[in-house]
């Protein structure tokens, strides 16, 4: 890599938390000024070299020997509180970037659990299967692709019963998936009580509404407490889709239906897709089920917010700890039992003595 690119590398990747420190460099500078225009050599070192004998020309000649201290080690202090505010700024060495979690939204699945569900008119790997195990194989592949959805199932046949409330765990929605079994609520179709029960357990996740997915073979709904009029009308109030799927029989026309169990004309699968937002499908066969799923998610995404933060390597400590060595360096050349404290001394001695002996 050339040279120029290394430092782009470095400068484009190098972040300082607190640049303000900065302010203090100005501080700093004046240090090494002061430091530089006493020369480095302490005051009471003076005193001490002077009394060694009262001749004039013995001190002079004395003082400079033991002010032989370079630029660089009267500067040691200085350099020392320049490493600290380098510190103090925080450096940062900035990586890549941190994508944050997908952001889901409540998917709620309600399985028809009736006995016309158990027909094995559908294939699945080649072989015959029931309506419901096709549904199940083809839902759960749904579930483990779909990072960042709360996932709930609720089963319904006479009745409805919540078989696992939306949460994140996609493993445990897998496995509760697998526990649905034909006829464990009954042999009728409850569909109305089974999306009452659905909307008492969904919320927003932010901008994201949430969906209801119904599986069901023909979605005539004849018992429960709540009529599939009802339950449509409460979706559509609330603002959540629900997409339908009939797995074999007849496609819904969307024309109304009665029955004994409730008052007026109820929508079929098609009608409560229109009525809600949501779409119809009709799958009568494994592949069409999974292109009705892979069509739902395209139709309620999740959504992949922005990268906001880096990956962050704090580097302070490098100028921390050269601040602390130059530092202690600093405190040794000035310490008066250093080898070179030392050395100067003997050297003031030795040419005082000479001055006295002639």
């Amino acid at each position: 890599m050339p040279w120029q690119d290394l430092q782009h590398a470095i400068a484009s990747n190098l972040h300082w938390d607190r640049p303000l420190a900065f302010a203090l460099l100005p501080a700093v500078a004046l240090l090494g000024w002061l430091l530089l225009r006493r020369g480095g050599v302490p005051e009471r070192a003076r005193p001490r070299i002077a009394l060694l004998h009262p001749d004039l020309h013995g001190l002079l000649r004395a003082v400079p020997a033991h002010a032989r201290h370079s630029s660089m080690r009267r500067l040691l202090p200085a350099l020392a509180l320049a490493c600290w505010v380098l510190a103090l700024a925080e450096p940062q060495r900035l990586g890549a970037w941190v994508q944050p979690p997908r952001q889901g939204r409540d998917v709620v699945v309600l399985l028809d659990t009736s006995l016309t569900m158990s027909i094995t008119d559908l294939r699945w790997n080649g072989k015959p299967a029931e309506r419901l195990a096709v549904v199940k194989r083809v839902f759960e592949r749904f579930v483990h692709a779909r990072e960042g959805d709360r996932f709930g199932i609720i089963a319904f046949g006479s009745h409805a019963a919540t078989l696992l409330p939306p949460t994140f765990d996609r493993q445990l929605a897998g496995a509760m998936l697998e526990r649905a079994r034909i006829g464990m609520l009954g042999d009728d179709t409850a569909l109305g009580d089974a999306i009452g029960l659905a909307l008492r357990q969904v919320r927003a996740q932010g901008r994201l509404k949430p969906v209801l997915i119904v599986y069901s073979d023909n979605g005539v709904s004849n018992t429960g407490q709540i009529s599939p009029a009802q339950a449509a009308a409460l979706a559509h109030a609330l603002g959540i889709r629900i997409f339908t799927v009939q797995v074999g029989d007849t496609p819904a026309s969307g024309k109304p239906y009665t029955v004994p169990a409730y008052l007026g004309p109820q929508p079929d699968l098609r009608a409560i897709a229109q009525l809600t937002g949501g779409q119809y499908f009709y799958a009568a066969d494994g592949g069409a089920q999974k292109a009705a799923i892979e069509a739902i998610g395209r139709l309620a995404p999740t959504l992949q917010p922005p990268a906001q933060h880096r990956r962050t390597q704090e580097l302070y400590a490098w100028p921390l700890g050269l601040g602390i060595v130059l530092w202690l360096l600093a405190q040794w050349q000035r310490s008066p039992r250093s080898p070179r404290r030392a050395r100067s001394a003997a050297r003031a001695q030795r040419l005082s003595a000479r001055e006295s002996s002639r």
